[in-house]
């Protein structure tokens, strides 16, 4: 069975409002005591996998859990294992009728089913409630108790929407609601997965990396840009609840900054491939993104010019702007207007369109690609070394085309695509050299510097003006070397 659910963390000073919304009077309230296991290696966690035993009121129920499609979407299978006096002894031979979920287990354990044990425990107090919403049943569910292992406790606090019937555009459209109401945050970290760092002892798992994505050829435009962006919000918000929760680590934050750049560029540059009217979208990722690329920008400049800047007033200050640009972002992730702007973004991946399309996805592609050729050509013909400005928008062309170019020529059978990549990428590097060097001089000078500080700006603009010309003849190069599309 596949469980269609989203699940929001509730933040302290809402958690007696939303409980009082769910009213417990006319909800059923249920005690879940759980305990997960895992073999020693933690071979199902490293799949993706949770398998776990509950006592839902009288009854003990096994369940298997495993990742689905999306985020929205997860495999589960819920077997009655009836009232029992005990709790009951691992069995997996229960799933010997079910082919889907002894394959999961297969795949993850292997030969290894016998080392299954014990690895922490849930005691949960669920208030629970369907609702009717348009054509749709959702269930609420509050959750509120720990996870524990032996020696460590996590709280929780925590509210599912789960799909029982109907629609995910109302799932969605319900959640929201709640979310605007009580400044929830979207949380897809599992409480196996709290459990998992209880007992490894570390405060947040590894930051999610992009997975390669292909577009299949045969597929129309509207459908790969769909795919597109839901494999980029599969790796933007596991690390957006990182720095969410205030765990983040840097790679989790620079994780989060490559997946929003990377769905502002795919409703940017792919626009025309879809039906749905995405410019919005793409403003606003661009307004969200700006503050993770201020962030980047003072962090570097902090460890970069540091050793240079001579007056401790002018180091104070980059140092303020740091911790500034660090909280600024962590309230802005979980804000309300992000949160609906994920929930929109999940949606539209997950959607259809009932337009058809005539020509087919190589010709979206060729289209698109040239007129990504034809915008860096003029950006480059504006360009003028006298005037450092004009180089701007060549820079971004080349960051668009660095972005596009693999996955675009992967659709088309190219020969020696190496060097044209090469080519592009030299381009690119210079054009982000040149970015943060533009960048950290303008910061510099609206900044009231000593005179112990200006050879720092000096050495800047200098550096500047050098990848300035590697920036001009590197793109050239490129625009040469590309002859497979004409």
């Amino acid at each position: 069975m596949i469980e269609v659910e989203l699940k929001f963390q509730i933040p302290e000073a809402r958690r007696n409002a939303l409980l009082k919304a769910v009213d417990p009077k006319k909800s059923e309230v249920i005690q879940l005591q759980a305990k997960y296991f895992d073999t020693p290696e933690r071979l199902l966690s490293h799949h993706g996998v949770a398998l776990r035993q509950r006592l839902e009121g009288t009854r003990w129920i096994q369940t298997l859990k495993a990742a689905g499609q999306s985020h929205l979407h997860r495999f589960e299978s819920n077997i009655d294992l009836g009232e029992l006096e005990h709790a009951p002894e691992l069995d997996l031979s229960v799933y010997d009728d079910h082919a889907e979920a002894k394959a999961i287990l297969d795949n993850a354990l292997g030969a290894h089913k016998d080392q299954l044990q014990l690895q922490f425990e849930t005691d949960i107090q669920r208030t629970l409630r369907v609702n009717t919403y348009e054509d749709s049943e959702i269930e609420v569910a509050v959750d509120q108790g720990e996870v524990r292992t032996l020696d460590k406790k996590q709280e929780i606090h925590e509210v599912e929407f789960e799909l029982k019937s109907g629609s995910i555009e109302s799932l969605l459209a319900f959640s929201f609601e709640w979310v605007k109401k009580y400044q929830l945050w979207l949380d897809v970290r599992s409480k196996a997965e709290f459990g998992n760092l209880l007992v490894l002892d570390l405060a947040v798992s590894p930051a999610k990396t992009e997975k390669e994505f292909i577009f299949a050829k045969k597929e129309t435009a509207e459908k790969s840009i769909r795919a597109l962006i839901a494999n980029q919000m599969d790796h933007l918000l596991p690390n957006i609840a990182a720095i969410s929760a205030q765990v983040a680590e840097d790679e989790h934050i620079e994780q989060a900054y490559q997946a929003l750049n990377h769905l502002y560029l795919t409703l940017s540059i792919l626009k025309d491939w879809t039906s749905k009217g995405v410019d919005k979208w793409a403003h606003q990722l661009a307004a969200f993104k700006s503050h993770f690329e201020n962030l980047k920008h003072v962090q570097h400049m902090q460890q970069t010019l540091g050793a240079l800047l001579q007056n401790p007033k002018t180091a104070e200050s980059l140092s303020k702007d740091v911790l500034y640009a660090e909280e600024k972002l962590n309230n802005l992730v979980k804000s309300t207007q992000n949160v609906q702007h994920y929930l929109e973004l999940l949606m539209f991946s997950l959607g259809t369109s009932k337009r058809v399309q005539t020509n087919d996805l190589k010709w979206y592609a060729q289209t698109t690609l040239q007129n990504q050729y034809r915008l860096l050509q003029d950006a480059l013909n504006q360009a003028d070394l006298a005037d450092l400005d004009t180089l701007d928008e060549l820079a971004l062309r080349l960051n668009e085309l660095k972005f596009s170019f693999p996955l675009l020529t992967s659709i088309f059978d190219v020969k020696n695509l190496q060097k044209y990549g090469k080519s592009l990428n030299d381009a690119q590097h210079a054009a982000e050299q040149y970015q943060i060097l533009a960048s950290s001089s303008s910061y510099l000078q609206q900044t009231d510097l000593e005179a112990s500080d200006w050879f720092a700006l000096g050495w800047l603009t200098a550096k500047q003006e050098v990848y300035a010309e590697k920036l001009l003849e590197a793109t050239e190069q490129f625009l040469v070397s590309r002859k497979f599309l004409k």
